[in-house]
């Protein structure tokens, strides 16, 4: 793996470090003579050069150092180590109560399974890799080989921010897999959908939904392929009205309604943006509004610009919906926390003059387990508001 590099943090800042414990560390906290290539191994070190971390370096971004451990002794960084930090998570999914219902979990789960950069989604056969960081790239020929010798898999993909250069890097080309999860099957394109191709995160939501969709109205808003729609119509909705921008993926919203032996329920597609949706749909007509947006914002400074975005779609559905109406709400993105979402509910609803009700706090399933001293890893946040 390579020699592990030192590299010195700026006097006073060790002990705030080995407090928070937080796996990024900023380009401030070193002083100017840490140096390494990005994906180098290093040693965080404290003033007096005493070890406190490993991680990997990026020379380029303001998160300079990604820590994987945290330990003041010596630790052989080789493919060993690795091999057996990717069996503990596996021992994890293998360990969690639900994961029979599916074929598609998440099995690396970038900091949440300290291992910063990486992100492994199992969908049937096919392995799919996002590799967010140098370190985490220089990583995958480790990553080839653990999935190919301990995992059932025949086909291993690498999704990239670019179509152009995502790839397939091992086994076979299966461009398209069936996702099962809760007695339900979708169409899922490895090479074309979003993220890693399915939102698995929200497996969890969908049944609750579904629970909740018998003889009711329901709008599922950036519906994406779909997963929130088969959900409602297998709870037995009376109507169901799906909004997606994209006509590619809008189109299998169908084809995985009759997968489903649900095309006979009553269903209609909007393919539009989901602000000009909200802007005609009938007000005290939809009884369940689902709002699943993608991230409105990947940057910290783009955080008050992003609440506008949320603060906006909430708004009209929290006007729409009749009394008794359910609103499905969701962020997905890191910068925005927990309390960042409610306070601007908070706000919505007292401009809306409607009283609202919590009846559920929602997130990930535990195949996305977060670090606790890392809060950005809380990405998928929501709930279950009920209006009177």
């Amino acid at each position: 793996m390579g020699k592990i590099q030192r590299v010195r943090l700026r006097p006073g800042k060790a002990e705030k470090i080995r407090q928070q414990r937080h796996p990024w560390l900023f380009s401030g906290a070193f002083v100017p003579e840490a140096i390494a290539e990005s994906g180098d191994l290093v040693c965080v070190c404290d003033e007096h050069g005493q070890p406190i971390a490993y991680g990997h370096w990026d020379a380029e971004a303001p998160i300079r150092c990604r820590v994987f451990a945290w330990n003041n002794a010596k630790l052989q960084i080789n493919e060993n180590f690795w091999q057996a930090r990717l069996s503990r998570a596996l021992a994890l999914r293998r360990s969690l109560p639900d994961l029979h219902i599916t074929n598609s979990y998440r099995l690396v789960n970038s900091e949440g399974d300290h291992l910063p950069g990486v992100i492994i989604d199992i969908y049937d056969q096919v392995a799919v890799l996002q590799l967010r960081t140098p370190g985490a790239e220089r990583l995958r020929p480790t990553l080839v080989r653990f999935l190919a010798d301990q995992m059932p898999v025949k086909g291993i993909y690498q999704r990239r921010e670019s179509p152009e250069a995502s790839q397939w890097i091992w086994g076979e080309r299966l461009s398209e897999v069936l996702l099962t999860e809760y007695g339900l099957t979708f169409k899922v394109s490895i090479e074309k959908g979003q993220k890693t191709g399915f939102f698995l995160d929200q497996r969890h939501n969908r049944q609750l939904l579904r629970f909740y969709s018998r003889g009711r109205r329901v709008a599922n808003l950036f519906a994406y392929t779909g997963g929130f729609t088969i959900y409602a119509a297998a709870g037995g909705a009376k109507e169901i009205l799906s909004v997606e921008i994209m006509p590619e993926p809008a189109a299998l919203i169908s084809e995985n309604l009759r997968l489903n032996g649900l095309s006979e329920v009553s269903h209609t597609l909007w393919v539009e943006d989901a602000f000009d949706a909200l802007q005609r749909m009938e007000r005290g007509y939809w009884d369940i509004i689902v709002l699943d947006p993608p991230a409105f914002t990947h940057h910290q400074e783009a955080v008050p610009q992003a609440l506008r975005g949320y603060r906006e779609i909430n708004r009209r559905a929290l006007r729409l919906l009749p009394p008794g109406g359910l609103l499905f709400t969701f962020s997905c993105s890191g910068h925005i926390t927990p309390q960042l979402f409610r306070d601007m509910l908070f706000g919505v609803a007292a401009e809306a003059d409607r009283p609202v009700q919590i009846l559920h706090f929602l997130h990930a399933p535990p195949d996305h387990p977060i670090d606790l001293f890392h809060p950005q890893g809380e990405y998928l946040k929501g709930f279950v508001l009920r209006v009177e």
